[in-house]
């Protein structure tokens, strides 16, 4: 049972959470519209809540476009690839943004360690910028993992072949 609910957050984690960062995103702006504009006075939060939130998106959904298959890349040097040697290529390039994911979540740990040896606190709401910055590891090993899974499911369910889906469709 609690394996159940573990591997249905996991599943659907990046999902349900920029769907909420983002509604209060949307909603920090719309306040801060209505009041600016209808009650002639701002709210000093909103701005600020709306930043962060677009900021968590970002790498929330990058690890999202991963998992679902469509985050950006550069394909046409694939085409002039012969069919068999397109999956070992992927793969290649795959394993050197892995690596570079690695090294940007180790970075984002030091940043986040020295945020909190130094902690600075953002203007208007008060937070310690520390659990903001967790986002950044979070997000470059969240999108490994994603990658990871993939590339696991794939080789499992043998269709390890379909992950380089070029020039098809």
């Amino acid at each position: 049972m609690v394996r159940k609910i573990i591997s249905a957050v996991y599943e659907d984690f990046e999902k349900y959470f920029c769907a909420l960062i983002m509604s209060l995103l949307v909603l920090g702006l719309g306040l801060q519209v209505f009041f600016r504009y209808v009650l002639n006075a701002s709210l000093s939060w909103s701005e600020e809540l709306s930043r962060f939130c677009f900021i968590w998106a970002i790498y929330l959904g990058a690890s999202l476009a991963v998992k679902k298959e469509q985050h950006v890349r550069v394909t046409a040097q694939y085409l002039l690839l012969p069919k068999r040697w397109r999956f070992v290529v992927w793969l290649f390039t795959d394993i050197i943004w892995a690596t570079f994911n690695i090294i940007f979540a180790i970075e984002g740990i030091g940043l986040v360690q020295h945020a909190f040896q130094y902690p600075e606190i953002s203007p208007a709401l008060e937070w310690k910028t520390a659990w903001l910055f967790m986002v950044i590891p979070g997000g470059f090993i969240l999108m490994t993992l994603r990658m990871v899974q993939l590339y696991y499911r794939a080789f499992k369910n043998g269709t390890w072949r379909e992950l380089v889906k070029i020039g098809e469709g």
